[in-house]
This record gives structure tokens, sequence and C-alpha cells, in this order.
């Protein structure tokens, strides 16, 4: 069975290939021993494989064949024909008991059932010249393997919505080329929530923090 998973722990900013801007990220943080909510990643190579094993790409392409993009109707209308062809297309047997296997050792160590956010994380976040945050689905409060693969899909399939094939369009990025890993994380209670940029996003300044 090829390894379609990986611990946080296991990943770094090297790995923005094998596990998107987001897992990449995450994994800085635990090798900086920041409290991070356990998770573990559903990598690339699982997606990768997921087109391949359906012979998704071509008709997926061919959606997009002749797209008028300045079209917004029409760009939802073909976007929501590829999302029903990645969800509905069977799951490869091995990377379905990779993620139940991964899932299940969540369920050791935090107890069964545990509640988890299912958060996609594409190749092409975070990039120097594009952002492409929030392009993609995340699903909270996920319990049970089931419920956890059936999600998986839903992230996959929202590489492809209407908002991120018209900016991958407008940034010159071709479509076959970006991939999709899936983050299964704990979800954690908590009482406030916010975001943080260690530097200033309008002027680039390192030396700024916004909260």
């Amino acid at each position: 069975m090829e390894n379609y998973t990986c611990l946080l722990s296991e990943i770094d900013a090297n790995s923005l290939a094998q596990v998107g801007g987001k897992g990449a990220n995450l994994g800085e943080l635990v090798r900086a021993n920041l409290p991070v909510p356990a998770a573990f990643c559903v990598n690339t190579e699982a997606y990768r494989q997921q087109i391949e094993s359906n012979s998704l790409l071509a008709p997926v392409l061919n959606e997009l064949e002749g797209l008028d993009y300045d079209n917004p109707l029409e760009i939802e209308s073909r976007a929501k024909k590829i999302r029903e062809m990645i969800v509905a297309a069977e799951m490869p047997a091995d990377i379905d008991e990779a993620i139940r296997k991964a899932y299940s050792q969540l369920e050791s160590e935090l107890g069964e059932n545990v509640e988890v956010s299912v958060r996609s994380s594409a190749t092409l976040e975070d990039l120097p010249g594009a952002s492409f945050a929030g392009q993609q689905d995340t699903y909270l409060n996920i319990q049970g393997s089931d419920a956890v693969i059936s999600h998986v899909k839903q992230c996959w399939a929202s590489l492809w919505t209407d908002r991120a094939i018209s900016y991958r369009q407008r940034q010159g990025f071709a479509h076959e080329e970006v991939l999709l890993a899936v983050v299964v994380q704990e979800m954690f209670p908590s009482e406030v929530a916010g975001v943080m940029f260690t530097v200033n996003p309008v002027t680039s300044n390192p030396d700024e923090i916004f909260l």
C-alpha cells in the first residue's frame, strides 16, 4: 500500500508539494514546539490517484474547453459538473484503508469518534505572488471514518469551485498542475479565536504584527 497519509511531525516547509501550504505550515508549527491540535494529512498523491484511477483528468479538462471566463453563470455550471464527477468517483481501496487507519490512530489517542475538521490544503496556497486562501473548502465537527472519507472527497472536489477555477485562470496557472492535500485535525473547543499576521499584509513589513 502506498503511504497516502502522514503526521504533522513528519513534514515541514519543504513538504509543500506533498501536503500543500496549510499542511506544510502546520508541520513548521509542530517543529517549533507550539501546541498544535493532533492531525494527519492525506497527501497530494492520494488526490492524484483518485483522479488517475477514475480517469477523470480528460473529462475535467473537457468541461473547461472553450469556457467563457467572463461568464460567471457558465463557470458555475461547469464547475458544478466537475465537482459532481469527483465526489461520485469511487475512492481507491488502498487510500480508503490509509485514511481509516490514520483516523483510527487519532481515536486511540483522543477517544472514539473524535470530532475533527477536514481542511483543504492546496499546493498553490500562500505563494509570494498569489494567495489561494479560502478558495477551497473546510468542514468542521466531522465524526467517524465514513464521514471523514466523504468529506475528504468533498475537499478534493472543492479544488474545482467556480472561484478557484477563475482565480487560477487570472493568475496564469494551468488547472491540471494544481494538487490538493487534506488535513484531518482534532477540533479544539476554543473560547476565543482570531487571526494574526506575523507580517503586515498590506506593506509586507516583517516588523509589524497584525491581530
